[in-house]
């Protein structure tokens, strides 16, 4: 047993030494993660370069487009031809695709062999030779003479221009054909097929053999985008977002790209990491100085590298006993064959053995050993290559795709993946080690490339057949130049008939008159308050109008949402809601005292009797209002009766007018030639100005009045009947007003998104979208918004992006449905557009003929969210305008009232941030639940446990004016520190002189030692002594150490944990004073008198200056408060008297998940991302430190979704640290706060428009406002518990403050002190800012430390004198015995000064119970005389 064991360690032993010999020979081949990380990074590079238009002439790495645009998504079926030539045979395929249920393939195949006189000689006979052989297959199997689709899997580097194109670059695997290169092969093969005959086929496509390995598993496998060739040659395809791909025209989709990686490192991209032994593979090689990552890693080379190392290593000894064969010097004569025959697990030495011998050599066990090992390094490295250049694919279409974790599957033929025993384990290892954030699936391609021509034809031939039925589906809502002429001349039709008195009633389009005369000429002026009622949004306004030279118009507006279930409920409650809503905006203007002249923008069809008379007949509801007992009714009544039912306020209503005539009247204003409003949004609406003579529904011929057209309703009378579609009769069955506004329905945002919906069903339900699957969002009706519609046309907008919103819905889209869906939603939005165009033509040409004009200038004032939002909408009207009417030159001017997209952005941020506004409710309760987390700081108790810790500091008083001296402060809370000398007088006015000087904490101090630390800072104070000249004046030294520390004194105090990069070691848990007194004794510095932190520091300098400052808080980086507390709540020192300054360490309120309730989403991905999750969660959600992080991720998730940037987000916007919060102080400047937004947004690589500046501030608003609000409320908590310590009904108090974020920020002050007053009525308030820093308040800390101890001083002198020593004591004794002896004596008794008078008790009690009445003691105390010689006489 034992020798068995001993030959088994033998064996071992020699096993490990050859491979040690191996490993250090062949040491350049083994490759570290780092290495291949770089490989990768570089093939990234490559990857880019090849891309471009402008580099990928020099680029090694050639990206070739293939024109494939989708892999397979199941539905195909059909029967193709497919032929593979690639070697010395080649295939011909039959394959049967059927969808039947269930999927499958059906191939049958024949391999004809092609002679070498024939790959060596014309091209022409080469082709003639591959369509003979089709010919003959085609005989041999039967198939009928329909038109077969065919697939060319043509495995040699081509160019294409499409898919059924390819010009050969090169000739490669000994193919010599002449006269083929830099033609198309594909029109060579079709010329070849003509000239044969009787063949009828139609060829589709070309592809290599890599796609058609990607194309095969595709099939089976929907997630496969990647193909890869590790055989005798090596290559890799994927699918790359056509917007990255200069070489071709396009910008949707994507396409499947062949690398030809082969070439990766022929620009000495690899140089460092080839071989002696690759260079000498490519110097013998057909083609030096080419393909070289093909000869590293390729089964062509991978045999022939083993030979010459194992030649190498036998000339130098160390392999055969340096014996050399004939064979082993052959070129070719070791195949990578041989190689997968060696690296077998169980057989692998054997064949070793029997491989050397063939080669004529006589290998030892040891040679075997090492051999194999050779075969494992040269195979290793192949595969560790394959990986990085794999990972760098895999990572692009993961960053392409802008996914934190991608789910692929890699589809790989090749005979050295698919024979090598070891190489697929190795390669998937390393692949998953590279890009752990992409889950890969690696799938082997059982029917080899072949099948996969026939796929990409299959594929494009769904695409085509698919193509003609979307096109079909889409041609039905395209308008032609003559129906957009019809619809011109029918809508004049229809508005001279609603402007007839004869045919008002019957008429489609009302003509309603407006009562309104004339548009403003500017001199209007004062403060009017306004009602817009026209969506599922209603608004109040206050708008105030100056004229004159400072000609403007301000206005103050809040926007209100309507539920549902009112807008369909009852006229009573819908307009008791608007009353509620002017209510609370009243209340929130401070207005509801004043009586205003209102105006009511009410945007529904009415009857008016007049402007001033103010009777508006509601004729019918739309957008998808229908609220009982109004139509018909007085709209204004209405609003009267609800006023009076609220009894809180009235209001003087002077003015009603729809949407449209209030936007015409407001663009008026700034242009005097607007004469037109349109709305294009929820509804649509046009009004303009008419003669008074064509207007028979009202009385008068002078002057214009506004007509209200209410055009929503053209088309009721059939007039559209021959371009109305089935998808616009489907989304009118489903309204609420069937037959009605036709128009409107077709035009309007509220329609189009339902009108897009019904289309995709459609599609789907034909098996032409979302593979066939009606799921129910798809059936829910209204869940395709038109803001969606919006979003998708945008042109910067991602397909990535358009499936997000897909999915959003629950539409689970391919790529290929997202471009359909897109085309959809543009088709529906162009024709909704030109309708418009069409209509307003027919105004404005209406307008030049009542003028008698050949040619009209005039302006359109526009609102709507549809107009404004939608990216080609204003664009395609007016060019249909300028097409129909080229008599008029007409201006669109957009209504700036605050409505448009800026205002609808602002209210989508308002709900999507909802849970960052807070109502005062909510901040009294946040305030109470502060004031319980100080109690249980205070308690011995509950300290253990409280998140808020309460750390004493031992500064019992604030500074009182009378401190006076000159003083030392250092100041240590970063990588730079101060020194100051301070010098306080008090001769006549309390003055303060500072000097300072700051000195820097290098990095290997800061990381070192805490002995280097305090050396270095008393090294700096030494200097600063020593030029301030002050070596012998002793001065007192005070210091600010602003990290967290407990405090057993006022100058004492051991640090909890370094934080702001500090890692000094031997300093936590340690007294910080006597470690910096240890090190500056020795430069004959006084001891530290004090220790304080920055927020205490901040509290004693405003404190020096108003002398009721008891709070100090810091808004900064970071943030904490501290405040002035009795003694007699504080559990953690002894004492009640008086009181002590409280460090509340505020930053960890919420960490026991107390604010579980008012934390976001956000909120929770910032603590993830720290460095301490589940830590300081209030201070996360306040402080500077986070706050431009917070508004980042808020900006990337709304982009996402489509609310900003058109839903294009940037690597600079996704990347951690790039918005900070001193960019939110910049962007909410008031007045270039919109300017800034825009470069700020733009040094992230954003293009914002106006509208997402004007939202992202008013993120920023939103988190700095929450920042406010939650200071206040725990200043609050603070300054409650002051008041209730003191007991007084009202507390005067100061706030001492410091902090970057509450100097620079703009508005954070002013905010903060408003809500600190709200929330704390019964306090008076006043906020200082710190402006000398925690610096000086070491000094004053120091300052008051040293007034008390002199006044202590003087205190103890005057009451010395009533102190007695030991021998003052006995001399009194002796003194006293004296007295005591002459006022006992007879003779001494009357001088004596103690008299020493007798009593006559001769006893006193002894217990023995003998009873005797008070009562009678008192009698005989009373009877008996008293008598200084007896008890009685």
């Amino acid at each position: 047993m034992f020798a068995v064991h001993l030959l088994s360690f033998y064996f071992s032993k020699l096993q490990e030494d050859q491979i040690k010999k191996v490993d250090r020979f062949l040491y350049a081949m083994r490759l570290s993660d780092e290495q291949l990380m770089d490989i990768s990074a570089r093939f990234h590079a490559e990857m880019e370069k090849g891309l471009s238009s402008e580099s990928n002439a020099t680029a090694a790495v050639k990206m070739l487009p293939t024109h494939v645009f989708s892999t397979p998504d199941g539905s195909e079926e059909g029967e193709f031809l497919a032929l593979d030539l690639g070697g010395s045979k080649f295939k011909v395929l039959r394959v049967k695709v059927s969808d039947n249920g269930k999927r499958s393939v059906e191939m049958e195949s024949e391999t004809y062999p092609i002679p070498d006189e024939v790959m060596n000689g014309r091209g022409t006979d080469l082709f003639v030779h591959v369509a003979e052989s089709l010919k003959d297959f085609i005989q041999r199997k039967h198939i009928n003479q329909k038109r077969k689709p065919l697939g060319f899997t043509f495995s040699f580097p081509c160019g294409q221009s499409k898919v059924d194109e390819g010009v050969l670059l090169s000739w490669s695997k000994n193919y010599k054909a002449r006269g083929v290169v830099g033609t198309n092969v594909v029109e060579s093969l079709r010329h070849a097929i003509d000239s044969v005959g009787e063949v009828d086929v139609d060829v589709l496509a070309l592809v290599n053999d890599t796609v058609g390995t990607m194309m095969t598993c595709g099939y089976d496998d929907q997630h496969c985008e990647v193909g890869v060739i590790v055989g005798t040659g090596t290559n890799a395809c994927y699918m790359e977002e056509m917007r990255h791909i200069d070489l071709v025209e396009g910008d949707e989709g994507r396409m499947c790209i062949n690398t030809e990686w082969g070439a990766f490192g022929d620009d000495g991209a690899l140089d460092d990491f080839i071989t002696q032994f690759d260079r000498e593979i490519d110097a013998a090689s057909t083609n030096p100085g080419k393909q070289l990552f093909e000869k590293m890693v390729s089964g062509m080379y991978m045999g022939e590298m083993v030979r010459l190392i194992l030649l190498k290593m036998a000339k130098e000894g160390l392999l055969f006993d340096g014996k050399v064969s004939d064979a082993l010097r052959t070129k070719g004569k070791f195949h990578t064959k041989h190689i997968t025959l060696i690296e077998q697990y169980k057989e692998g030495l054997k064949n070793t053995k029997d491989i050397l011998l063939e080669l004529g050599l006589s290998p030892s066990e040891d040679d075997c050993v090492a051999v194999q090992h050779v075969c494992t390094i040269v195979s290793f490295r192949s595969a560790n290559l394959c990986a990085a250049a794999l990972a760098a694919v895999l990572n692009r279409v993961r960053r392409s795709r802008k996914l934190k974790r991608l789910r692929i599957t890699v589809g790989v033929d090749g005979t050295v993946y698919r024979m090598h025993p070891q190489y697929p384990k190795r390669l998937h290892k390393v692949v998953r080690r590279l890009v752990p954030e992409c889950h890969v699936r690696f799938v082997l391609s059982e029917s080899g490339s072949s099948k996969g021509a026939a796929m990409v034809t299959a594929v494009a031939q769904r695409r085509a057949a698919q193509r003609k039925e979307i096109d079909d589906t889409l041609a039905l809502l395209s308008l032609s130049p003559e129906n957009l002429q019809q619809v011109r001349d029918q809508m004049r039709v229809e508005l001279e008939r609603g402007l007839r008195k004869d045919s008002h009633s019957t008429a489609c389009v009302k003509m309603l008159p407006s009562f309104v005369y004339r548009t403003p000429n500017g001199t209007e002026r004062g403060k009017f308050l306004a009602l817009d009622l026209g969506g599922t949004n209603f608004r109040v306004l206050v708008v105030k109008i100056r004229s004159g030279i400072r000609k403007s118009v301000r206005m103050y507006n809040k926007i209100y949402s309507i539920p549902l279930e009112i807008m369909q409920g009852t006229g009573e409650e819908l307009f008791d809601h608007i009353v509620q809503c002017i209510s609370d905006f009243l209340d929130y203007m401070g207005m509801k005292n004043t009586r205003l002249p209102l105006g009511f923008t009410f945007s529904f069809p009415c009857r008016q009797t007049g402007i001033d008379k103010v009777k508006v007949h509601l004729v019918s509801w739309t957008k998808g209002f229908k609220a009982t007992d109004c139509e018909g009714n007085d709209v204004v009544d209405m609003l009267r009766e609800a006023i009076k039912r609220r009894n809180e306020f009235d209001l003087d209503i002077v003015a009603v007018v729809n949407d449209t005539v209030g936007t015409m009247m407001t663009c008026a204003y700034e242009d005097p030639k607007c004469e037109i409003g349109l709305i294009a949004g929820t509804g649509s609406n046009v009004c303009y100005m008419e003669e008074m003579r064509n207007i028979e529904t009202v009385e008068g011929d002078e002057g214009r009045m506004c007509i209200n057209t209410e055009w929503g309703g053209f088309g009721e009378n059939d007039c559209m009947e021959n371009i109305r579609t089935r998808f616009d009769r489907e989304v009118d069955e489903g309204s609420l007003n069937k037959g009605k506004q036709r128009f409107e329905k077709m035009t309007s945002g509220m329609y189009l998104g339902e009108i897009v919906r019904q289309i995709l069903i459609d599609l789907t339900s034909r098996g032409l979208l979302f593979r066939g699957r009606i799921t129910e969002p798809l059936k829910t009706r209204g869940i395709f918004e038109t803001k969606f519609l919006s979003q998708i046309e945008s042109d910067r907008l991602a397909l990535l992006q358009v499936r997000s919103i897909l999915q959003h819905l629950g539409l689970d889209s391919t790529c290929d449905d997202s471009i359909i869906v897109k085309e959809v939603c543009g088709v529906v939005s162009r024709r909704a557009a030109q309708l418009c165009g069409a209509g307003m033509a027919a105004v404005v040409d209406k307008i030049r003929e009542n003028r008698g004009l050949s040619h009209l200038q005039i302006t359109v004032g526009v609102d709507g969210t549809l107009y404004k939002l939608h990216p080609h909408f204003s664009g395609i009207l007016q060019n249909t305008v300028k097409t129909l009417a080229p008599e008029c030159d007409v201006e669109f001017v957009l209504s700036e009232d605050g409505s448009g997209k800026g205002a609808a952005l602002i209210t989508a941020i308002d709900k999507y941030l909802y849970a960052m506004r807070f109502s005062d409710e909510t901040l009294l309760d946040i305030m109470n639940r502060f004031k319980i987390e100080l109690v249980n700081g205070l308690g011995r108790d509950t300290n253990p446990t409280a998140t808020v810790k309460m750390l004493p500091t031992f500064v019992r008083s604030i500074p009182d004016g009378s401190e006076k001296g000159d003083f030392i402060a250092l100041d240590l809370g970063g990588s730079a520190f101060r020194i100051l000398r301070v010098k306080v007088s008090d001769e006549k006015k309390q003055t303060v002189q500072m000097e300072s000087q700051v000195y820097d904490t290098p990095e290997d101090i800061i990381h070192g030692s805490g002995t280097q630390l305090f050396d270095h800072v008393a090294e700096c104070l030494g200097d600063f002594i020593e030029k301030q000249n002050i070596k012998d004046k002793k001065l007192p030294v005070g210091f600010t150490f602003s990290f967290p520390c407990a405090q057993t004194k006022l100058n004492e105090s051991y640090l909890l944990n370094w934080t702001k990069r500090f890692k000094a070691s031997g300093v936590e848990g340690m007294d910080v004073v006597a470690l910096l007194n240890k090190a500056i004794k020795k430069r004959g510095v006084p001891d530290i008198m004090a220790v304080v932190n920055d927020t205490v520091g901040t509290m004693m300098t405003c404190g020096f200056d108003d002398q009721r400052c008891e709070v100090g808080i810091i808004i900064g980086t970071g943030t904490n408060a501290c405040y002035m507390e009795e003694m007699r709540h504080i559990d953690l020192v002894e004492g009640d008297e008086g009181r002590m300054c409280i460090n509340t360490e505020w930053g960890a309120f919420g960490d026991d998940g107390m604010l579980e309730d008012i934390r976001t989403e956000f909120d929770r991905e910032i603590d993830r991302g720290s460095l301490n999750p589940g830590k300081q969660l209030f201070e996360k959600m306040v402080s500077g430190m986070y706050m431009g992080e917070l508004v980042r991720l808020i900006l990337v998730k709304m982009a996402k979704e489509g609310f900003l940037f058109e839903g294009r987000i940037t690597p600079e916007l996704l990347t951690k640290g790039t918005f900070e919060t001193k960019h939110v102080s910049a962007i909410e400047k008031s007045k270039d706060g919109l300017t800034k937004a825009k470069e700020i947004l733009a040094r992230l690589g954003v293009e914002p428009s106006t509208d997402d500046c004007i939202a992202v501030q008013h993120v920023c608003n939103i988190v700095s406002h929450r920042s406010a609000n939650l200071i206040a409320a725990t200043l609050g908590g603070i300054l409650s518990r002051i008041k209730d310590n003191k007991g007084n009904p009202r507390l005067r108090t100061t706030v001492g403050i410091d902090g970057s974020l509450y100097k620079m920020h703009p508005q954070y002050s002013r905010r903060l002190h408003k809500t600190v007053r709200r929330l704390v009525p019964e306090s008076d308030v006043r906020f200082l800012l710190s402006e000398s820093g925690s610096s000086k308040g070491a000094a004053m800390v120091t300052a008051v430390a040293y007034r008390l101890a002199d006044q202590r001083r003087q205190i103890t002198e005057t009451l010395a004198e009533f102190n007695l020593n030991n021998d003052q004591l006995l001399e009194v004794k002796k003194r006293m015995k004296t007295e005591i002896q002459n006022g006992l004596g007879r003779k001494t008794h009357d001088s004596a000064t103690v008299k020493m008078w007798p009593t006559y008790v001769r006893s006193t009690p002894d217990g023995s119970g003998m009873k005797i009445s008070a009562g009678a003691f008192l009698c005989q105390a009373l009877i008996l005389p008293i008598d200084h010689n007896g008890l009685g006489r």
